[in-house]
């Protein structure tokens, strides 16, 4: 299966059969997250793999009783590490060493960078967070579907419950959680825009030059 042919058949499944999943899928699709992009390299994805039922059923609690989530052989709590974003300079090493970046850089983004950070705001690291832990999921997602695998993404949940159950530390917050299973189900694609509604060429609302 190729890229394109997972993005059209990947679907939001919410209802799983009860097999288990191996540990080396679960392994692989951790893996397709850690080598998902994000900027300056921050990676600041940081993933809680849930298997034991008691925790998934709290889970399901926190996020409004949504069943599907409690049913999922594997539910992935995908967050995001807010003091990562602390450690811009040494990325930013990490990235000139790799070749990645221009030596130069070091002088120019660093201080730049520093000074940001000195007055950004927690909504606005949000915004960032986001942004980059969504990356790496989607990563998981597509990379489900190549395997046989099913998710859903799911962001309405009691935040803080979730933090509870999960022992998550204030730095770090959740994103979404992620049931993963086999699908028990084959919906059919759901109503997509035109492509000529969300596309516009060199202005916006501009249509195709011909």
């Amino acid at each position: 299966m190729d890229v394109s042919e997972a993005i059209k058949k990947r679907r939001s499944i919410r209802k799983f059969k009860p097999d288990s999943i191996p540990e080396e899928k679960i392994s692989l699709l951790l893996e397709s997250a850690r080598l998902a992009p994000s900027g300056t390299n921050t990676q600041p994805w940081r993933f809680i793999v849930v298997k034991d039922d008691d925790t998934k059923k709290k889970l399901q609690g926190a996020a409004h009783n949504q069943r599907h989530i409690g049913r999922a052989p594997v539910i992935i709590a995908c967050c995001a590490d807010l003091k990562a974003f602390k450690e811009f300079p040494e990325r930013v090493d990490e990235l000139i060493e790799s070749g990645a970046l221009p030596e130069g850089t070091k002088e120019v983004f660093v201080p730049f960078l520093k000074k940001g950070m000195d007055t950004v705001t927690k909504d606005a690291l949000m915004v960032a967070a986001a942004a980059n832990v969504a990356i790496a999921v989607e990563h998981i997602v597509l990379q489900a579907v190549e395997i046989g695998l099913g998710t859903c993404w799911v962001r309405w949940y009691k935040d803080n419950k979730v933090k509870e159950i999960l022992d998550i530390p204030d730095h770090i917050e959740v994103m979404a959680l992620l049931p993963v299973g086999i699908p028990d189900e084959d919906p059919a694609p759901r109503p997509r825009f035109d492509i000529d509604k969300i596309t516009y060429w060199e202005k916006y609302n501009q249509g195709r030059i011909e």
